[in-house]
């Protein structure tokens, strides 16, 4: 039977389409979420650190406040300074904190370096001096400037640098893309794994609903030519004895009776056809029961031995045996079959042998018939066993689809493979009885 197809390269194409689409999809949500998500960590990266850094400058502008010299609260509170200095520069992108007297004068300053904390008083400089700025957050080219009053008697500054907060806010985008594309990825391969499997789903059902509507056509069309054969037969039968009956009155009149002679052979032929077609068109049932190889292969030598003498083939059967559960009958009808192919098939091979065995071959039973003829091409060994398929002129093409379909009801199969050696080797593969 052909493989049923279906669907076609049309369908799997707009299958495939419609999935390259949900992925394109897929793919451009993920890259709009993480767009989004990259933007909204930048600016709530930005507001942490300018939110901490006003906490932080107003903690230490709070340290510092009381009446008296700048210089002299400073100095009494460098304990306080330091460890609030220390916790800013653990941020990794606090510049420096300074501090500036109510004349805007640098009075304090504290810069902040890869190997530690950096402060004091500095040198007197015009320079140093704090712009009037009403603004709490001022934003300059390189460094958000974060201001605390001090009282009366000064500010309070904490700078945020700029370019380290621009590379932080890189690093932080770098790790969020990479495990935003890693979360994606995964996802688009759990996606293309699930086409596939559903793909995969829908052809297998939609192969399973065509084979069985496939075979409910071929049961019913089977059905209608089984009962036409049966109609066919009777009218043969009758038709076959009507023609010895002329061909013996042909014969007492001393007439040539050739052609009623021909004619009873093709009567004969169409009659074996339409026996094979019912016996395919109808299998019966196995009747199993267990039975010894050897007496099954010794019967099966005993129908071949007319044949394999008229051909001038040598038939051996191969010593051991194995028990086997089956329909002895119909098995014996297998191997006559198989048999009866390799004798007609070695009418010019140089060495005419057929030998039958059986062995036991992974808790199975197998049955062997193998000639030393021809073999079968290659391309033609899997539609050998096709309904009406057939190498032999004045063949019917149903005995091997016969014998494939006996040994399926019998839970096995039937193998054909040419021999290195030259031949064929036809097996039949069996389920081994039950061990008592």
């Amino acid at each position: 039977m052909a493989r049923v197809r279906w669907g076609g390269p049309r369908l799997g194409r707009q299958y495939l389409a419609a999935a390259t689409v949900f992925a394109a999809l897929l793919i451009a949500s993920f890259a709009s979420f993480a767009h989004l998500l990259v933007e909204r960590l930048s600016r709530s990266y930005l507001e942490d650190v300018l939110l901490s850094g006003r906490e932080r400058a107003e903690e230490l502008a709070r340290q510092l406040g009381g009446k008296g010299n700048l210089y002299k609260v400073i100095e009494t509170k460098r304990t306080a300074l330091a460890q609030i200095s220390a916790a800013l520069s653990r941020q990794q992108v606090i510049d420096k904190v300074q501090v500036f007297d109510d004349q805007g004068k640098l009075v304090y300053s504290s810069e902040f370096r890869t190997e530690g904390l950096k402060g004091g008083f500095p040198e007197g400089s015009s320079e140093l001096i704090v712009p009037a700025a009403p603004e709490k957050v001022v934003e300059s080219s390189t460094s958000y400037q974060i201001r605390a009053p001090l009282e009366d008697i000064g500010t309070v500054v904490v700078s945020v640098s700029k370019p380290a907060m621009a590379a932080r806010i890189a690093v932080l985008r770098r790790n969020l893309l990479i495990q935003t594309a890693v979360a994606g990825g995964t996802s688009l391969a759990v996606l293309i794994g699930a086409v596939a499997f559903i793909w995969h789903l829908v052809q297998r059902n939609a192969h399973l609903e065509s084979k069985r509507r496939l075979n409910e056509e071929l049961a019913a069309l089977g059905s209608l030519a089984a009962n036409l054969a049966h109609e066919i037969r009777n009218p043969l039968n009758a038709l076959s004895i009507n023609l010895e009956l002329l061909e013996e009155d042909l014969a007492s009149r001393k007439t040539p009776a050739d052609t009623v002679g021909m004619a009873r052979q093709e009567v004969g032929r169409l009659s074996r056809l339409v026996n094979d077609f019912l016996v395919y068109a109808r299998p019966a049932t196995p009747m199993l029961e267990e039975f010894e190889s050897q007496a099954l292969l010794r019967d099966v030598a005993a129908l071949l031995t007319p044949a394999c003498e008229r051909a001038g083939v040598a038939l051996t059967v191969a010593d051991g045996s194995v028990r086997i559960l089956g329909d002895r009958a119909q098995l014996s009808q297998v191997l006559v079959n198989l048999a009866l192919n390799s004798v007609q098939a070695m009418e010019s091979a140089p060495t005419r042998r057929v030998e039958l065995a059986a062995r036991p071959s992974d808790g199975r039973v197998v049955l062997e018939v193998s000639d030393t003829g021809p073999g079968i091409p290659r391309p033609e060994l899997a539609r050998v066993r096709e309904a009406f398929f057939t190498r032999r002129k004045g063949g019917t093409g149903l005995g091997l689809a016969i014998a494939d379909r006996i040994v399926a009801a019998h839970g096995g199969k039937l193998e054909l493979a040419n021999r290195r050696t030259g031949g064929l080797v036809a097996r039949v593969i069996l389920p081994a009885a039950a061990k008592e």
